[in-house]
């Protein structure tokens, strides 16, 4: 009985989680199709560049401070006066992170922002480049505002907000392409990302999940978020940082269009890992940290969830291969069929990964930060370690060979780190 209604909960609660990651993977495939058709591939390699600036912005508030946010959030009512220490100070955090991040680029603006920044600071006065700021803040607060509902499980307004989020974001970028130098495209490809950050303000203010003003931060609740911090700022350096290294060597070893191919085949991989990462962090993610007081049913419902996933992430990525061709002039353009041998690697290391995922998310919801840290730097250096041995020997195919050995690797250690969740107490 109890695995039955995990079943239904799960798939139930899906539903909602699909009809947001639709609108958020749509919105980011036809912005993917439009740099493709009007930019090429070396379009889609600066898109990518330009994404990953933003997600080395974002990670540590974002993947830090707002995970653990949704674990303690969830477990107290809005009107609380946990609850209450607990939004202010991750707010602040949001807040100071960001800061953090922002000041470590401007340290090495010749690094990361050596690809569009010649051309982007050309044209840019300090009004624009205040504006940019302005952008990031409000794509902070959407994030901010996505992550209590999530925590409260508020999912028809988190929809909404998403697919707010995606129309203007398309609308944005469709009026952009082909208009504007490729560099202020990228820029105002950030408006569509940002814009909702005023309308879930008012959203979270309707359904009463602001809590009065709290001047006053907790040492206890900064030591709690700070966890989830710590383990964020190993994603970032171990996942964001390595990415935004890895690209840049691939553009120094090849080209920009040779490695758009393979950045195209990378952004399909995305598409659907996002509608996977979604469903985890919607449905999957709040409800083992529920259940985390509740060790049994904790590992009944890993387990449900693991063997429903699994095979069918199979079979999807399967048929996804098969088609790879029709795909990829659907994406993209015919001028990047190129690409379809490289996706028999990428498949097999997507398939590893999100397998991996399932068991990775207990780590992180049982804030275990040295554990978290340790694989999130330990599998980046792998990463990087098998680029820069494969990519000379192997060319461009190294490269998602290199990505498939890296998740080979993850997922063997999460089965043995795991393995008693798979028998029955």
């Amino acid at each position: 009985m109890a695995r039955k209604q995990h079943v239904r909960q799960f798939l139930g609660n899906s539903v909602w989680s699909g009809l947001s990651t639709v609108a958020r993977a749509g919105s980011s495939l036809l912005i993917n199709k439009l740099f493709a058709v009007y930019y090429g591939p070396h379009g889609i390699t600066l898109l990518a560049h330009f994404q990953n600036l933003i997600a080395l912005l974002t990670t540590l508030p974002n993947s830090g401070v707002n995970v653990g946010l949704i674990r303690y959030l969830a477990q107290h009512k809005p009107d609380s006066l946990e609850y209450r220490a607990y939004f202010w100070t991750g707010l602040f955090l949001n807040a100071v992170t960001f800061l953090g991040a922002l000041g470590g680029i401007l340290l090495f603006p010749g690094f990361f922002l050596e690809r569009f920044g010649e051309e982007m600071l050309a044209q840019s006065s300090s009004f624009s480049l205040w504006a940019v700021l302005g952008l990031f803040v409000l794509l902070l607060l959407q994030l901010f505002w996505l992550s209590v509902l999530l925590a409260r499980q508020e999912l028809q307004p988190y929809v909404w907000l998403s697919l707010l989020t995606s129309l203007i974001s398309i609308a944005v970028t469709w009026w952009a392409v082909g208009r504007l130098h490729l560099t202020m495209a990228l820029v105002l490809f950030l408006v569509g990302q940002s814009v909702s950050g005023l309308v879930g303000l008012g959203v979270v203010l309707y359904k009463g999940l602001v809590p009065s003003w709290q001047g006053a931060l907790p040492k206890s609740v900064l030591q709690d978020l700070g966890k989830f911090l710590v383990m964020a700022l190993s994603t970032l350096v171990g996942a964001k940082l390595v990415d935004f290294v890895v690209r840049e060597m691939a553009i120094e070893q090849f080209s920009l269009v040779e490695t758009g191919l393979w950045q195209a085949v990378v952004k399909i991989s995305d598409s659907y890992t996002m509608v996977y990462i979604s469903i985890l962090g919607m449905v999957y993610y709040p409800k083992i940290a529920a259940l985390l007081p509740q060790p049994k049913a904790l590992k009944e419902y890993v387990r449900t969830v693991f063997f429903l996933l699994v095979p069918t992430v199979g079979v999807g990525l399967l048929v996804f291969g098969g088609l790879r061709d029709f795909f990829i002039q659907l994406l993209f353009h015919r001028d990047f069929l190129a690409a379809r041998e490289l996706m028999d690697y990428q498949l097999l290391g997507d398939f590893l990964k999100m397998t991996a995922w399932v068991l990775s998310y207990i780590v992180t919801v049982q804030a275990r930060v040295k554990l978290y840290i340790f694989t999130q730097l330990a599998s980046g250096v792998l990463y990087v370690a098998l680029v820069a041995w494969l990519m000379p020997l192997l060319g461009v195919e190294g490269l998602p060979l290199a990505h498939a050995l890296r998740y080979a690797v993850y997922l063997l250690f999460h089965l043995y780190l795991f393995r008693s969740y798979f028998f029955a107490s």
